[in-house]
């Protein structure tokens, strides 16, 4: 009987072309098989994860949020018998994106194959534009996507792909009994970016339903609520969910700014005493070592549905969250408004219902990633 003795691992993590890869890896990993063990695991997610970083400006027609990974296993076999040696080999591509699952989910949860968002309602300003994010890639994705104001057709949006299926590893097992590996199904295009796999589709100012439809002919309906705030004004936020692509939430109600500044600092003498013993009465005696200021902002969202609870825990864990400033454009697409990085403050939010709060709303205080004396080294 042959028992699996050892397990390399060769993984590549890179963008473009699915088929243009270093003929070298970026990892090289080894593990032999303790006598104790039936199965030998690659925890490959944070090294992968180390490869993807979110390229965001405001324009989300050239946002960088995912990249291939391709892994080659070959597996070593020692017969119990005559103690000879034999080997297996198995590769296949990935699409790698920046997504988490939670405690609950267990070990390699599947991702969602068409709404790559855990709300089922959208709330947006009226008037502007936010984002719908989708996966579009035979065969699980959206294919189809109209939007509508009442029954009054607006646009419609069509996804023809051509694809070969691959597999999306949070880690892998090998188990020499079954000889398999545990893997995430997905899809990937063979010859475009991994980017081309999910849509962030641009919602129509005056949208109030999307129906969207997938490759086996399901179809499911998104409502859309227009927030029309008169008294305050209306911020988008985006932020990388849990699904590792790029969301807006936004925030309708009161906005309050503040700001803080820290010193550090000593005291200098005044004398001069290069013509007698005198010192200046306008001269400053503290000197500052170190000088800078934090902008911090609250907002509030405004009434939302209770499927948004989901929404605001990811922003709480979020690691790339923007806002949208209404003064500045982005460089790559004039049209569109430029993404300020923010970072959340708020650490402890409680979670609210419908049955204990009645109405639901959340108030979040973030603060700006940039000091407020620029300091870019």
């Amino acid at each position: 009987m042959k028992v699996l003795k050892k397990a390399e691992l060769k993984l590549w993590v890179y963008s473009g072309d699915i088929r243009n890869f270093s003929p070298n890896p970026d990892y090289i990993l080894t593990k032999t098989k303790l006598s104790s063990e039936t199965t030998i695991v690659f925890e490959i997610a944070e090294l992968i994860k180390d490869f993807i970083e979110i390229k965001f400006d405001g324009d989300y027609n050239t946002i960088i949020q995912s990249m291939w990974a391709k892994y080659k296993i070959e597996r070593t076999y020692e017969d119990d018998i005559d103690n000879s040696l034999s080997t297996t080999s198995y590769s296949a591509y990935n699409i790698a994106f920046r997504g988490y699952g939670e405690n609950g989910d267990g070990i390699n949860p599947e991702l969602s194959p068409d709404l790559l968002m855990s709300n089922r309602v959208i709330y947006k300003k009226c008037g502007e534009l936010t984002s719908f994010p989708l996966y579009v890639k035979s065969p699980d994705g959206v294919v189809d996507v109209e939007y509508y104001q009442g029954s009054t057709a607006l646009t419609s949006e069509e996804y023809i792909d051509s694809t070969g299926r691959y597999s999306v590893a949070q880690s892998m097992a090998l188990n020499p009994s079954l000889d398999a590996v545990a893997t995430i199904d997905k899809t990937a295009s063979q010859n475009s970016s991994s980017d081309s796999s999910v849509l962030v589709s641009q919602v129509p100012r005056d949208a109030d339903r999307a129906i969207y439809t997938k490759y086996d002919g399901t179809t499911g309906e998104i409502p859309i609520v227009c927030v029309e705030e008169c008294k305050n004004v209306s911020y988008k936020v985006s932020f990388l969910n849990k699904f590792g692509v790029m969301q807006d939430i936004w925030f309708t109600a009161k906005r309050t700014d503040s700001m803080s500044s820290t010193r550090e600092k000593y005291k200098r003498t005044k004398l001069d005493t290069s013509n007698g013993i005198t010192y200046s009465k306008s001269a400053h005696q503290n000197v500052y070592l170190e000088n800078q200021g934090k902008e911090k902002l609250t907002m509030n969202t405004g009434f939302i549905d209770e499927s948004y609870n989901e929404v605001i825990k990811q922003l709480l864990v979020s690691e790339y969250v923007f806002i949208q400033d209404k003064t500045r454009r982005s460089p790559t697409n004039l049209t569109e408004y430029l993404a300020v990085p923010l970072t959340v403050a708020s650490s402890d939010v409680g979670i609210k219902t419908r049955r204990n709060d009645k109405l639901i709303e959340y108030t979040l205080e973030f603060e700006a990633d940039s000091d407020f004396i620029q300091s870019v080294r």
